[in-house]
Protein backbone atom coordinates (compact mmCIF):
# COMPACT_ATOMS: atom_id res chain seq x y z
CA UNK A 1 0.00 0.00 0.00
CA UNK A 2 0.97 3.31 -0.67
CA UNK A 3 0.71 5.57 2.02
CA UNK A 4 2.15 8.30 0.57
CA UNK A 5 -1.53 8.67 -1.79
CA UNK A 6 -3.37 8.98 1.36
CA UNK A 7 -1.25 11.24 3.62
CA UNK A 8 -2.67 14.68 4.35
CA UNK A 9 -1.43 17.58 2.28
CA UNK A 10 0.58 19.52 3.36
CA UNK A 11 0.58 23.28 4.02
CA UNK A 12 2.52 24.52 1.22
CA UNK A 13 0.74 21.92 -0.99
CA UNK A 14 -2.36 23.47 0.15
CA UNK A 15 -1.16 26.69 -0.40
CA UNK A 16 -0.21 26.03 -4.10
CA UNK A 17 -3.79 24.29 -4.74
CA UNK A 18 -5.64 27.22 -3.80
CA UNK A 19 -3.61 29.89 -5.84
CA UNK A 20 -3.85 27.28 -8.73
CA UNK A 21 -7.63 27.54 -8.40
CA UNK A 22 -7.63 31.67 -7.51
CA UNK A 23 -5.69 31.97 -10.80
CA UNK A 24 -7.80 30.28 -12.84
CA UNK A 25 -11.33 32.39 -11.31
CA UNK A 26 -8.88 35.58 -11.70
CA UNK A 27 -8.76 34.66 -15.70
CA UNK A 28 -12.16 34.03 -16.31
CA UNK A 29 -12.74 37.19 -14.41
CA UNK A 30 -10.66 38.53 -17.12
CA UNK A 31 -11.72 37.17 -20.04
CA UNK A 32 -15.62 37.85 -19.30
CA UNK A 33 -14.50 41.59 -18.76
CA UNK A 34 -12.81 40.83 -22.08
CA UNK A 35 -16.30 40.15 -23.87
CA UNK A 36 -18.48 42.77 -21.99
CA UNK A 37 -16.01 45.38 -23.24
CA UNK A 38 -16.11 43.68 -26.65
CA UNK A 39 -19.83 43.38 -26.74
CA UNK A 40 -20.16 46.72 -25.86
CA UNK A 41 -18.19 47.86 -28.82
CA UNK A 42 -19.97 45.91 -30.79
CA UNK A 43 -23.10 47.71 -29.82
CA UNK A 44 -21.70 51.29 -30.02
CA UNK A 45 -20.37 50.37 -33.35
CA UNK A 46 -23.63 49.16 -34.31
CA UNK A 47 -25.61 52.26 -33.00
CA UNK A 48 -23.24 54.55 -34.37
CA UNK A 49 -23.53 53.29 -38.24
CA UNK A 50 -27.49 53.01 -37.76
CA UNK A 51 -27.57 56.30 -36.41
CA UNK A 52 -25.12 57.33 -39.67
CA UNK A 53 -27.94 55.51 -41.99
CA UNK A 54 -30.59 57.21 -40.28
CA UNK A 55 -29.23 60.60 -40.78
CA UNK A 56 -28.55 60.00 -43.84
CA UNK A 57 -32.03 58.56 -44.91
CA UNK A 58 -33.86 61.55 -43.27
CA UNK A 59 -31.47 63.77 -45.58
CA UNK A 60 -32.47 62.05 -48.65
CA UNK A 61 -35.98 60.78 -48.22
CA UNK A 62 -37.45 62.10 -45.28
CA UNK A 63 -37.16 65.58 -45.27
CA UNK A 64 -37.51 66.54 -49.17
CA UNK A 65 -40.92 64.54 -48.65
CA UNK A 66 -41.93 66.43 -45.78
CA UNK A 67 -40.58 69.77 -47.32
CA UNK A 68 -42.63 69.03 -50.62
CA UNK A 69 -45.83 67.57 -49.32
CA UNK A 70 -46.64 69.14 -45.87
CA UNK A 71 -46.84 73.03 -47.20
CA UNK A 72 -49.37 72.05 -49.72
CA UNK A 73 -51.62 69.71 -47.05
CA UNK A 74 -54.05 72.14 -46.46
CA UNK A 75 -54.34 73.08 -50.07
CA UNK A 76 -56.04 70.05 -50.55
CA UNK A 77 -59.24 70.92 -49.02
CA UNK A 78 -59.58 73.72 -51.45
CA UNK A 79 -59.20 71.13 -54.58
CA UNK A 80 -62.14 70.53 -56.70
CA UNK A 81 -63.07 66.81 -56.29
CA UNK A 82 -60.98 66.07 -53.42
CA UNK A 83 -61.83 65.03 -49.50
CA UNK A 84 -59.19 65.32 -46.70
CA UNK A 85 -57.99 61.70 -46.48
CA UNK A 86 -58.35 60.35 -49.91
CA UNK A 87 -56.19 62.41 -51.71
CA UNK A 88 -55.62 60.68 -55.33
CA UNK A 89 -52.98 58.50 -55.70
CA UNK A 90 -50.15 59.29 -57.98
CA UNK A 91 -51.23 56.76 -61.01
CA UNK A 92 -54.81 58.64 -60.88
CA UNK A 93 -53.06 62.02 -61.05
CA UNK A 94 -51.26 60.91 -63.99
CA UNK A 95 -54.04 58.88 -65.71
CA UNK A 96 -56.35 62.06 -65.38
CA UNK A 97 -58.58 60.53 -62.44
CA UNK A 98 -57.04 63.36 -60.28
CA UNK A 99 -58.54 66.77 -59.54
CA UNK A 100 -59.78 68.71 -62.17
CA UNK A 101 -59.12 72.70 -62.76
CA UNK A 102 -62.31 74.60 -62.65
CA UNK A 103 -63.65 76.18 -65.68
CA UNK A 104 -63.63 79.46 -66.34
CA UNK A 105 -66.83 81.76 -66.30
CA UNK A 106 -65.02 85.29 -67.12
CA UNK A 107 -66.76 86.65 -70.19
CA UNK A 108 -65.08 87.36 -73.19
CA UNK A 109 -64.42 91.26 -73.68
CA UNK A 110 -66.12 93.82 -75.41
CA UNK A 111 -65.31 95.85 -78.04
CA UNK A 112 -65.65 99.07 -75.80
CA UNK A 113 -63.19 96.91 -73.39
CA UNK A 114 -60.66 95.72 -76.01
CA UNK A 115 -60.41 100.08 -77.58
CA UNK A 116 -60.29 101.18 -73.75
CA UNK A 117 -57.43 99.01 -73.32
CA UNK A 118 -55.48 99.69 -76.68
CA UNK A 119 -56.02 103.75 -75.85
CA UNK A 120 -53.32 104.01 -73.01
CA UNK A 121 -52.84 107.41 -74.69
CA UNK A 122 -55.13 109.84 -76.29
CA UNK A 123 -53.36 109.05 -80.25
CA UNK A 124 -53.93 106.96 -82.49
CA UNK A 125 -51.84 106.28 -85.41
CA UNK A 126 -52.94 103.91 -87.49
CA UNK A 127 -56.51 101.55 -87.47
CA UNK A 128 -58.00 98.67 -89.11
CA UNK A 129 -60.63 100.18 -90.05
CA UNK A 130 -58.86 102.79 -92.17
CA UNK A 131 -55.32 101.64 -93.44
CA UNK A 132 -54.82 103.88 -95.81
CA UNK A 133 -55.16 106.52 -93.81
CA UNK A 134 -51.27 107.95 -93.22
CA UNK A 135 -51.24 110.35 -90.13
CA UNK A 136 -47.40 110.68 -90.59
CA UNK A 137 -48.46 112.85 -93.73
CA UNK A 138 -49.75 115.85 -90.73
CA UNK A 139 -48.39 119.50 -91.87
CA UNK A 140 -49.04 122.82 -90.58
CA UNK A 141 -51.74 123.96 -93.18
CA UNK A 142 -53.43 127.45 -93.07
CA UNK A 143 -57.57 127.02 -91.76
CA UNK A 144 -59.39 125.61 -94.90
CA UNK A 145 -56.75 124.74 -97.09
CA UNK A 146 -55.40 121.82 -96.21
CA UNK A 147 -53.95 119.42 -98.74
CA UNK A 148 -55.90 115.99 -99.99
CA UNK A 149 -52.99 114.45 -98.63
CA UNK A 150 -53.90 115.01 -94.54
CA UNK A 151 -57.36 114.51 -95.29
CA UNK A 152 -58.84 111.12 -95.08
CA UNK A 153 -62.66 109.77 -95.79
CA UNK A 154 -64.60 108.17 -93.08
CA UNK A 155 -67.80 106.35 -92.89
CA UNK A 156 -70.33 108.50 -94.42
CA UNK A 157 -68.03 109.90 -96.88
CA UNK A 158 -66.86 113.26 -94.42
CA UNK A 159 -63.60 114.06 -94.34
CA UNK A 160 -61.08 114.69 -91.32
CA UNK A 161 -57.44 114.95 -90.68
CA UNK A 162 -55.38 111.43 -90.70
CA UNK A 163 -55.04 111.76 -86.81
CA UNK A 164 -58.76 113.01 -86.32
CA UNK A 165 -59.81 110.37 -88.52
CA UNK A 166 -58.00 107.56 -87.49
CA UNK A 167 -59.25 107.99 -83.79
CA UNK A 168 -63.20 108.32 -85.17
CA UNK A 169 -62.51 104.83 -87.54
CA UNK A 170 -61.64 103.32 -83.63
CA UNK A 171 -64.38 104.99 -81.75
CA UNK A 172 -67.16 104.28 -84.61
CA UNK A 173 -65.61 100.52 -84.96
CA UNK A 174 -66.88 100.43 -81.02
CA UNK A 175 -70.35 102.36 -81.52
CA UNK A 176 -70.95 100.03 -84.66
CA UNK A 177 -70.56 96.94 -82.06
CA UNK A 178 -72.96 98.40 -80.11
CA UNK A 179 -75.94 99.73 -82.62
CA UNK A 180 -75.17 97.84 -85.49
CA UNK A 181 -74.60 100.84 -87.65
CA UNK A 182 -71.87 103.60 -88.31
CA UNK A 183 -72.27 106.64 -86.43
CA UNK A 184 -73.92 109.31 -88.76
CA UNK A 185 -71.85 112.55 -89.62
CA UNK A 186 -73.17 115.07 -91.58
CA UNK A 187 -70.16 117.11 -92.57
CA UNK A 188 -66.70 117.26 -91.22
CA UNK A 189 -63.78 118.84 -92.74
CA UNK A 190 -64.26 122.87 -94.39
CA UNK A 191 -62.54 124.16 -96.91
CA UNK A 192 -62.11 128.25 -96.63
CA UNK A 193 -64.87 128.47 -99.64
CA UNK A 194 -67.15 126.25 -98.03
CA UNK A 195 -66.75 128.43 -94.68
CA UNK A 196 -67.76 131.40 -96.10
CA UNK A 197 -71.09 129.23 -97.85
CA UNK A 198 -72.14 128.19 -94.24
CA UNK A 199 -71.70 131.78 -92.58
CA UNK A 200 -74.00 133.41 -95.19
CA UNK A 201 -76.29 130.37 -94.76
CA UNK A 202 -76.11 130.10 -91.28
CA UNK A 203 -75.26 133.68 -89.41
CA UNK A 204 -74.61 133.98 -86.23
CA UNK A 205 -74.10 130.31 -85.73
CA UNK A 206 -71.28 129.66 -87.79
CA UNK A 207 -67.77 130.81 -87.23
CA UNK A 208 -66.36 133.71 -88.78
CA UNK A 209 -64.48 132.35 -92.14
CA UNK A 210 -60.90 131.03 -91.79
CA UNK A 211 -61.55 129.91 -87.58
CA UNK A 212 -64.01 127.26 -87.69
CA UNK A 213 -62.23 123.87 -86.09
CA UNK A 214 -63.96 122.13 -89.20
CA UNK A 215 -61.31 124.65 -91.20
CA UNK A 216 -58.89 122.54 -89.41
CA UNK A 217 -60.20 119.00 -89.93
CA UNK A 218 -60.91 118.56 -86.09
CA UNK A 219 -64.70 118.57 -86.28
CA UNK A 220 -68.05 117.06 -87.28
CA UNK A 221 -71.59 117.36 -86.90
CA UNK A 222 -73.72 114.58 -86.25
CA UNK A 223 -76.80 113.93 -88.34
CA UNK A 224 -79.79 114.19 -85.81
CA UNK A 225 -80.85 111.14 -85.29
CA UNK A 226 -77.07 110.84 -82.70
CA UNK A 227 -78.02 113.98 -81.46
CA UNK A 228 -80.40 112.57 -78.84
CA UNK A 229 -81.39 109.29 -77.25
CA UNK A 230 -79.53 106.16 -76.49
CA UNK A 231 -76.72 106.91 -79.05
CA UNK A 232 -76.29 110.39 -77.51
CA UNK A 233 -75.90 108.80 -74.02
CA UNK A 234 -73.52 106.32 -75.59
CA UNK A 235 -70.85 108.93 -77.48
CA UNK A 236 -71.41 111.05 -73.95
CA UNK A 237 -69.91 108.16 -72.08
CA UNK A 238 -67.69 106.60 -74.52
CA UNK A 239 -66.12 109.41 -76.95
CA UNK A 240 -63.71 111.00 -74.33
CA UNK A 241 -61.65 107.31 -74.74
CA UNK A 242 -61.07 108.49 -78.59
CA UNK A 243 -60.32 111.59 -77.67
CA UNK A 244 -63.52 113.20 -79.17
CA UNK A 245 -66.19 115.73 -77.09
CA UNK A 246 -68.86 117.77 -77.41
CA UNK A 247 -66.71 120.89 -76.05
CA UNK A 248 -67.95 123.23 -73.12
CA UNK A 249 -68.93 125.96 -75.92
CA UNK A 250 -71.50 123.82 -77.54
CA UNK A 251 -73.13 123.05 -74.01
CA UNK A 252 -73.33 126.69 -72.68
CA UNK A 253 -72.23 129.39 -75.07
CA UNK A 254 -74.52 128.76 -77.92
CA UNK A 255 -76.23 125.02 -77.96
CA UNK A 256 -74.57 122.28 -80.34
CA UNK A 257 -75.13 119.56 -79.76
CA UNK A 258 -74.20 118.38 -83.15
CA UNK A 259 -70.78 119.86 -83.42
CA UNK A 260 -67.89 117.43 -81.60
CA UNK A 261 -64.41 117.81 -81.69
CA UNK A 262 -60.63 115.78 -81.74
CA UNK A 263 -59.83 117.77 -78.47
CA UNK A 264 -56.09 116.41 -78.80
CA UNK A 265 -55.06 118.48 -81.48
CA UNK A 266 -57.23 121.21 -80.44
CA UNK A 267 -55.52 121.48 -77.07
CA UNK A 268 -51.86 121.18 -79.09
CA UNK A 269 -53.38 123.74 -81.27
CA UNK A 270 -54.09 125.99 -78.10
CA UNK A 271 -57.16 126.83 -79.83
CA UNK A 272 -59.05 127.86 -76.74
CA UNK A 273 -56.62 128.90 -74.35
CA UNK A 274 -54.73 131.32 -76.38
CA UNK A 275 -58.62 133.29 -76.78
CA UNK A 276 -57.63 131.95 -80.74
CA UNK A 277 -61.85 132.11 -80.10
CA UNK A 278 -62.62 135.55 -78.82
CA UNK A 279 -66.43 134.83 -78.83
CA UNK A 280 -66.02 131.47 -77.48
CA UNK A 281 -67.58 130.03 -80.73
CA UNK A 282 -65.26 127.94 -83.44
CA UNK A 283 -68.07 126.02 -85.38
Amino acid sequence: MNLRSHAPETGETATRARGHHKSRRLRRLRETQELKIRSTHRRRTTLTRGGVVGAFALAMLVYPIAGTVLPYAAAVEELPGVVVGESPSTAHAILGRGPQLVQSSLDAPTIEDVASAIAVSDRYTVSQYLPECDTSTIVDAPNGQLPASELCQIPGGADLRADAAVAFAEMNAAFKGKFGRDICVGEGYRSLSKQYATKASRGWWAATPGTSVHGYGLAIDLCQGDMYGETRTWLNQNAETWGWENPSWAKTTKYEPWHWEYEPATTDMDLYGSGYYSNGVSD
